[in-house]
Parts: structure tokens; C-alpha cells; sequence
């Protein structure tokens, strides 16, 4: 980003910032509006939260509308809530969808949740896969909406005793799995080199393993286990085995790495994976963004320097927060520093 203007955001005031291409640094006390600069370039690229579901809490208040404004290679984005509405621009035209802003803005978020990812249920790792399958084939979203209503659907037709419909929606349902399986699949092949590289190296461990579990057939024949499945989904009520119920399995050996691994290793090994796919990102053309709330507060000074030296070597503008900016100063060697106090920039330092 070349630019961005912000504006009735959380504490923010008003903020007009031309941003590094390489590493923002982001200073101030607790409660100075770090994380709120970060949520707003975040709800730009996503048109949602990392921090709440509620997006009027966005607003600021006695603010009507929140906006948050970036130009990007000559092109303008904006997002804006109003009570109960979120509106979409590019290039001054209004979007009926997020997609188009989540193609232009790539977005990575680490954070002190990102261990959920690890530790977590198998519906935060499948919305991790669905989000890197997008960003490598947009018709991602076309499978994975078709899959879901294809699903309810089936599922409806189980529970009303309505064979034919049944019938009708599990074939449809099969080619959704089809494709959204081997996309995912696709997904991880290309996640894994890179993400090994990371893990092995900052863990000085070799028997690290990441594992896409779709739960497909061996013969990738999605209609003959559906049909073969149906009575027993007949007497649930629901679609037992799919894409629905896939995972992402990190593993140490034969174990699950969140069983194996010490709280510091996992958090490394998260952290090499969200790197991971955003160096994916770059090397299949896209300019992705990668937002850090706060790294130094989960890693050891040697840990965050290994992981520093990994951004200055990937093609990423960063923007990473932190009480104190000396160490990553330090440790960065082009950046900029914005210093926030009370949700105000107090200084800007090349």
C-alpha cells in the first residue's frame, strides 16, 4: 500500500499515512491504537474483524461511519461501516462482494490467537485451508459456496425422507467435493516446501510433518462413498464424511504436534506456516500484506531476530506493533516507525 487514510475507526484519530514497502513499525503503550491500525487494514482486506463479530463495535464513538481508504499500485480500496451495512469500493465502483478486495489485498494476521490453529477445533484449520485456496484460485469461492448449499440441501433431503431429492443433491454434492478437495489438496502440496524449510530450521527438527485429512476416497470416487454412506446418514439426519469434515494435521513423528511440541515450538511452528503461505503468495505473483500484533511478547529475543531475518528475505510489506519499537529497529534494517499515543500518531521516523 501506497497510502491509507483512516478515519471514525475504534480510538484512531483521523490518520493520513504513507506507509514503508517493506516494514512498518508501530509503537505505543497498551491502549494507544496499535492493534485498532492493524484491525482497520485487516476489515479493508477482509471486510470483517480479528476481534469481533460485531462490526458496528467498529464504529468509533459519536462517529456515524467508519472508513478506511488505500491506494494500491495506482488503485483505490475502500471498506466503510455504517450501522448494520458494510460498503465495498474499488476504483470508486461499489463491490456486491469482498472477494475482489480480498484478491487485491492478500492479508496475513499473527497474533497471540494464531495458536488456535494448532490447538483449536478441525473448523479453524478448514477456514485456514479455504482462505489459501481462494487466494491461489479465486473459482475457490464458486466450489466452496456451491458445496454448502449442496450440503444444507442434502441434508434437508435426509432428515425430510425425500429420496429423490436426496438423490439429486448427493451427486451434486460429489462434484463439489471434487473439486474442493483437490484444490485444498493443491493448497497444501504447495504450502508444505517452504513451510518445512521455516519449521526445520527454526526448530532444528527434521521429523515435522503437515498433513491435509480430507477424508476422500481412495479412488477419489466422492458419489459411490456418499451413496454408499446413505443409509447411515439416512438414520443421523446429516452428511457424515466431506470436505465439511476435513482437517490440517501438524505432526512431530508419529504424534500431533500439539501434543509433542513445548508451547514455544508450537508457537514457532504456527508462525511458519502463516509465513509460509505468504511466501507462496509472492512466488505465485500476488503482494500480500502481513500484519504482527505484538511478536516480541510471544517469541524470546532469538526467535524474534530468526523470525525478523525471515521477513527482510520475503517479498512483504509488514506491519508489525510493539510497546517498545528499539528491537525491531534494531533488527530491521528500512522501515518506518509510527508512534501512536492515545489512538494519535505522535511521530514518524524513516
Amino acid at each position: 500500500m501506497e497510502k491509507i487514510e483512516i478515519t471514525g475507526f475504534r480510538n484512531l484519530a483521523p490518520l493520513r499515512w504513507l506507509p514503508h514497502a517493506k516494514f512498518n513499525i508501530i509503537s505505543g503503550e497498551n491502549a494507544a491504537g496499535k492493534t485498532s491500525l492493524l484491525e482497520a487494514i485487516y476489515f479493508l482486506a477482509r471486510a470483517r474483524s480479528f476481534r469481533t463479530h460485531r462490526l458496528d463495535r467498529l464504529i468509533q464513538w459519536g462517529e456515524e461511519v467508519c472508513q478506511v481508504f488505500a491506494l494500491r499500485n495506482g488503485q483505490g480500496l475502500g471498506a466503510a461501516r455504517q450501522r448494520q451495512r458494510t460498503q465495498l469500493r474499488y476504483n470508486g465502483e461499489t463491490l456486491r462482494n469482498r472477494a475482489m478486495l480480498a484478491t487485491q489485498l492478500p492479508v496475513q494476521l499473527i497474533n497471540t490467537e494464531h495458536q488456535r490453529l494448532l490447538l483449536d477445533g478441525p473448523q479453524v484449520r478448514r477456514q485456514f485451508l479455504d482462505w489459501g485456496a481462494f487466494h491461489l484460485n479465486t473459482d475457490y469461492r464458486r466450489l466452496a459456496s456451491g458445496y454448502a448449499e449442496a450440503l444444507r440441501q442434502r441434508n434437508a433431503a435426509l432428515r425430510s425422507g425425500d429420496r429423490r431429492q436426496e438423490t439429486a443433491w448427493t451427486q451434486i454434492l460429489a462434484r463439489y467435493a471434487e473439486g474442493i478437495d483437490r484444490e485444498r489438496r493443491a493448497f497444501v502440496d504447495a504450502l508444505r516446501p517452504n513451510w518445512q524449510k521455516l519449521a526445520e530450521h527454526w526448530l532444528n527438527n527434521d521429523r515435522l510433518g503437515l498433513h491435509y485429512a480430507g477424508g476422500a476416497p481412495e479412488d477419489g470416487d466422492w458419489l459411490r462413498l456418499l451413496t454408499s454412506r446413505r443409509e447411515s446418514d439416512r438414520e443421523c439426519g446429516y452428511t457424515r464424511q466431506g470436505p465439511h469434515r476435513a482437517d490440517l494435521r501438524l505432526t512431530y513423528g508419529k504424534e500431533l504436534a500439539s501434543e509433542a511440541l513445548s508451547r514455544g515450538q508450537q508457537k514457532l511452528l504456527i508462525v511458519a506456516m502463516l509465513l509460509a503461505e505468504v511466501r507462496l503468495w509472492a512466488e505465485r505473483g500476488l503482494q500480500p500484506l502481513l500484519l504482527i500484533d505484538d511478536l516480541s511478547a510471544e517469541l524470546d529475543a532469538d526467535r524474534l531476530a530468526g523470525v525478523l531475518d525471515t521477513l527482510q528475505r520475503t517479498p512483504v510489506q509488514t506491519f508489525i506493533t510493539a510497546i517498545e519499537a528499539a528491537p525491531l529497529v534494531a533488527c530491521c534494517s528500512t522501515s518506518e516507525h509510527l508512534k501512536l499515543q492515545a489512538g494519535r500518531a505522535l511521530a514518524m521516523v524513516q
